[in-house]
């Protein structure tokens, strides 16, 4: 058998150190990467990753992120704490190892393990069942400015009492602040659940009138607390019991490098890559028909056949104008459908009553969207 390759954690725990030296002087196993962050562990190739008990991101969803990369994970404990060992039994980890087992018996049961995951990968591919049907993610962004937040929670109201709105903006978050509703429980918390219990999920949420609600980050500094494959598990366990999960993301998609493991706009490119639907917000003016266009090439860029919905917010009144938008927007990209929504006084009252909109134009232009999104291969020149 071939040296497998590893990705080892690195902790305060001895052992860390040991195995690393041990590998170097001695062979059995290649490390290939010492990593503290997380996100790390998903981007490097590797054949198995050790990790400590202790080791805080250690968590079932994080163990499912990795395996499903065709990647084992080795769980080394301290035999003193028995916890340790429940611990890495709980998130799923394919073997465990007390760590007076030494370097060499560290080594081993990775080399042994390495052994057998190929097989077990085959058998859990063959052994999966279908999984139950999911419902649509519909993702609601846009460049700034242009009123995504408004359009997301109109959207999600339309979409009826089993539809999710979830606030995954980690540039503006405005859910909350926009239906005056407490910064926690928030996105966060709903993470947790997922991640770390499996269910209490219905407590991290907020509901105005049948509208249930995932409110955003309290603070756009906490933005690298989100680490997209963590929401992406959170919005498919939505759409597992619902109609249709409506995401308002961050309208940024540039790939921003920043001193950490992943881009800075990370999330609303990984979101905008899973989408089913995409809803993209732009101003009815000709700057704002410019930046659209733009953000659309992104998209198109990340997501080159997901239906792309385009909705031009406060639109003009006049057919002319209305035209003009049209034309410009259809001959640069295929989109799906473009809807006019309209000026409405009721969206700047509820904006001020931090309540939905009352029905009128606007709510009215948002159900005619929400019929192109029920139309797939429909192609919908203007819904107005």
């Amino acid at each position: 058998m071939s040296e497998p390759t590893i990705a080892l954690v690195f902790t305060p725990d001895p052992w860390v150190e040991e195995v690393h030296r041990h590998c170097t002087d001695h062979g059995g196993a290649r490390v290939r990467q010492v990593l503290i962050d997380p996100a790390l562990a998903l981007e490097e190739q590797y054949d198995v990753l050790v990790v400590s008990h202790r080791w805080s991101a250690l968590t079932h969803g994080f163990v499912d992120d990795v395996r499903d990369r065709g990647c084992a994970v080795l769980g080394v404990y301290d035999r003193e704490e028995p916890a340790g060992r429940e611990l890495l039994h709980a998130v799923g980890a394919d073997a465990t190892v007390a760590s007076d087992a030494g370097a060499a018996g560290i080594v081993a049961a990775l080399r042994a393990l390495h052994g057998d995951s190929h097989a077990d990968a085959h058998r859990r591919t063959h052994e999966d069942t279908a999984s139950p049907t999911s419902a649509p993610l519909t993702v609601v962004s846009g460049p700034t400015g242009a009123g995504a937040t408004e359009i997301a929670i109109a959207l999600a109201i339309t979409c009826g009492p089993r539809a999710f709105l979830v606030d995954a903006d980690d540039v503006a978050p405005a859910v909350a602040a926009r239906l005056g509703l407490p910064l926690e429980p928030n996105i966060r918390g709903a993470i947790d659940a997922v991640e770390h219990t499996g269910d209490g999920l219905e407590v991290a949420m907020l509901t105005v009138g049948a509208l249930r609600i995932v409110a955003g980050l309290p603070s756009v500094a906490a933005w690298p607390q989100l680490r997209p494959p963590e929401v992406l598990r959170l919005v498919h366990r939505l759409a597992a019991t619902s109609s249709r999960v409506v995401v308002d993301a961050a309208g940024s998609l540039e790939d921003l490098p920043v001193a950490m493991a992943r881009p800075r706009h990370a999330l609303a490119r990984a979101l905008i890559g899973e989408a089913d639907d995409i809803v993209a917000v732009g101003a009815a003016s000709p700057v704002g028909v410019a930046r659209l266009l733009a953000w659309v090439g992104n998209v198109r860029a990340l997501a080159p056949r997901t239906p792309v919905h385009v909705v031009m917010n406060r639109a003009p009144n006049d057919a002319f104008r209305r035209g003009e938008i049209v034309e410009e927007i259809t001959a640069a990209f295929p989109v799906t459908s473009v809807s006019m929504v309209p000026e409405d006084r009721r969206v700047v009252a509820a904006a001020w009553a931090g309540s939905p909109v009352a029905r009128g134009a606007f709510t009215r232009a948002v159900v005619r969207l929400e019929r192109a999104l029920e139309a797939p291969g429909v192609e919908m020149r203007e819904a107005s």
